[in-house]
């Protein structure tokens, strides 16, 4: 219930009843919340100061409008932190959600001039190329590319990437360790593929992720690129001086 008599709000303690129910589960992720209608007449509250609650829940990240539909709950942002070496799946199990992927295309060939760049490989040198659609709780959230350079006796298959959701649990099996990394991270517009296949509109904003994972012997094994939705995919840095 509203306290009448306090010195809080009336737009700020509707906000953080709504707020507790999205975070005790009874608004779950995506879940429509109350019309404006609604939540004047259980309140009894003005329509201005409803509107004030919500837009203080969108500003915080925590509700998200859709044009004539309604007001929903937002999914949870995938945060990493670009201070740690972590994969894609480690770092959304961390934030209990379930990792999930899907394999758009797998194969070895002969590596692109800035991929042979970046891995210190001679021209024409083989590289295994795997494109996959990254998930969170069944959300495509990334697409993600890499490019790896392995030794001739570690070979993938395609059951293999499919089967195993982390791409390098499954490199870690095969002996090869990743230990450090550099990244750079850059804003850019959504084409029509990257549009298509993470549900946002053409020239949505997007983030650009690209890394080039080292192993223990110092040698250049995974180049890769990571397309990100801007709303669900974010870096945090800790820096000190």
């Amino acid at each position: 219930m509203l306290d009448r008599n306090s010195p809080v709000p009336l737009y700020h303690q509707l906000s953080e009843l709504l707020l507790g129910q999205i975070l005790n589960g009874r608004l779950k992720s995506r879940d429509a919340i109350p019309t404006e209608r609604e939540l004047v007449d259980t309140h009894s509250v003005s329509r201005i100061t409803v509107r004030r609650a919500i837009s203080e829940l969108e500003s915080r990240g925590f509700v998200q409008r859709e044009q004539g539909r309604g007001t929903f709950v937002r999914p949870p942002q995938v945060h990493r932190l670009a201070s740690r070496l972590t994969s894609f799946s480690e770092e959304i199990a961390a934030r209990g959600m379930t990792p999930g992927a899907q394999l758009l295309s797998f194969r070895k060939e002969p590596a692109p001039g800035r991929v042979a760049h970046e891995l210190q490989l001679e021209n024409g040198a083989s590289v295994w190329a795997i494109e996959r659609l990254r998930l969170a709780d069944s959300e495509a959230v990334v697409v993600n590319v890499s490019y790896l350079s392995l030794p001739d006796h570690i070979q993938l298959t395609e059951d293999e990437i499919t089967a195993e959701t982390s791409l390098w649990a499954l490199l870690e099996s095969k002996g090869v360790l990743m230990v450090e990394a550099t990244r750079t991270i850059e804003a850019i517009a959504a084409g029509e593929r990257e549009a298509g296949l993470l549900d946002v509109e053409v020239g949505s904003p997007l983030l650009l992720v690209e890394g080039l994972v080292y192993t223990q012997s110092s040698l250049p094994v995974e180049f890769y690129q990571i397309i990100g939705r801007a709303d669900r995919y974010k870096y945090e840095l800790h820096v000190t001086r």
